[in-house]
């Protein structure tokens, strides 16, 4: 059966909580967050009901991990920016141009990808500060120092003195999904851990962070775009 195959393929994950909780990760991987002592049965059965989305949910991922592929500095290449399609463009000589009503970006042929990680990271900075700004203001904190960092695997950080820093991929993040981000760095200065209580501050300033978080475990390979 398919119910039986996805359960032996799955992640079971078990906890203190009365519903099952469904994930389909990057890779695929359906992921079940369940009650301790949930019988076999009983998972079988909800599982079953949920067959149409979980096969759905597993081609929008398979779907999204092959559009994501390393950015090629050719003319006509495609890629996100702010989360939108945008086209690149070469002419010759050098510098940069983003037009983000047209959905593209001109880069002189004679510029390298490090020239294009920079003049990337200076279109996402004024989107960090603003960002930060509004929300530290809203949350009662004092603006933090901000840093922009070459991580891959993480998106943002918060260290022990309050100062908060990003990935510079986020720029191929649609603007929202930036903000769960900042929220998420800041509601760190109060709270290092990931228990209840932060997760309670995240989503009193963003009700629907879930949807957020949800967009960056699916396209978590825009990190690898440039």
């Amino acid at each position: 059966m398919v119910t039986e195959s996805l359960l032996k393929n799955a992640r079971i994950i078990q906890s203190f909580r009365r519903s099952i909780g469904f994930e389909v990760v990057e890779d695929g991987t359906l992921v079940l967050r369940v009650p301790y002592g949930i019988s076999s049965q009983e998972l079988l059965r909800v599982v079953a009901k949920k067959e149409k989305w979980i096969a759905g949910a597993q081609a929008r991922v398979r779907r999204e991990r092959e559009e994501h592929h390393t950015l090629r500095l050719q003319d006509g290449e495609t890629f996100l920016l702010f989360g939108r399609p945008c086209a690149l463009r070469l002419r010759p000589g050098t510098g940069f141009s983003y037009r983000k009503e047209e959905g593209l970006l001109e880069m002189g042929d004679q510029e390298t990808r490090e020239n294009l990680a920079r003049f990337l990271i200076n279109q996402l900075r004024p989107v960090l500060g603003e960002l930060v700004s509004r929300y530290a203001s809203q949350m009662g904190l004092r603006l933090p120092v901000v840093k922009c960092s070459q991580a891959k695997k993480r998106w943002g950080y918060c260290n022990w003195k309050g100062e908060i820093g990003f990935s510079w991929p986020l720029v191929f993040c649609p603007r929202e999904v930036i903000a769960y981000v900042v929220v998420h760095e800041l509601c760190h200065i109060r709270n290092m851990s990931h228990n209840k209580a932060f997760w309670q501050a995240v989503a009193q300033v963003l009700p629907n962070y879930r949807e957020r978080e949800n967009w960056l475990k699916v396209h978590r390979k825009v990190m690898s775009t440039l």
